[in-house]
């Protein structure tokens, strides 16, 4: 074979080549409909998703993170930041106040925080003193009861070294809250910490209802 003729198998095997690259791929009818089923689908998750992020308030879930997680940071940072503090000392858990108000009205908000920092600190190994006992057990109609928020029920002298105090601050995206671990005798402050609870955390708690301020009640 001569070299022309080599030269000419050579083009038409590269032609060959060409227009078969150049077919258009066949795409079967059922691929074209998955992706049209997945278009669907996706329009009607983002419209659910749009009608969740649009329903009103009350119809929107309670959300899955509860003040106690907030607590437990407080607690965290109370504990991690703390110096020289006595371990056995007694520890005192108080209702953090209202910035914005007189410093001596909490709230169910508040009552909850305190009730909820009580707990951690217990786990963290931390004494605490609850100085809402009274010396005995209250018989009711209603039921049984130790605690109370009567001043003249509760004991005048206790062996408390420190105590956790702070402020709450109110937000429009939610509260600031402001904790401190303080030692009675000389009012140091021992340890600091903050931490932000959104406003869908903080409505949860309050359940709709008027922020009742909770106060000790004067004997």
């Amino acid at each position: 074979m001569n070299k022309s003729a080599i030269s000419v198998a050579i083009l038409l095997a590269l032609s060959g080549c060409a227009q078969q690259t150049a077919q258009p791929k066949v795409v079967p009818e059922n691929a074209v409909s998955m992706r049209g089923d997945l278009a669907r689908q996706e329009r009607i998750l983002q419209q659910q998703a749009f009608a969740v992020e649009s329903a009103p308030t009350q119809q929107r879930q309670t959300p899955v993170i509860t003040l106690d997680h907030y607590a437990r940071n407080l607690v965290h940072d109370l504990m991690a930041n703390h110096h020289r503090v006595e371990e056995q000392a007694m520890v005192a858990v108080t209702d953090l106040a209202f910035l914005d108000s007189d410093l001596q009205h909490g709230s169910v908000f508040t009552n909850h925080l305190s009730e909820a920092i009580i707990y951690d600190l217990h786990l963290f190994g931390v004494p605490v003193l609850d100085f809402k006992v009274t010396d005995y057990i209250r018989v009711t109609e209603k039921g049984d009861f130790v605690l109370s928020r009567d001043f003249s029920e509760l004991s005048a002298e206790l062996p408390i070294k420190y105590v956790v105090t702070g402020t709450v601050t109110r937000h429009q995206a939610g509260v600031m809250l402001n904790a401190r671990l303080i030692q009675i005798d000389n009012k140091r402050v021992v340890s600091a910490a903050r931490t932000f609870v959104p406003a869908a955390v903080y409505n949860a708690i309050l359940q709709q209802r008027q922020d009742n301020s909770l106060k000790l009640k004067q004997g």
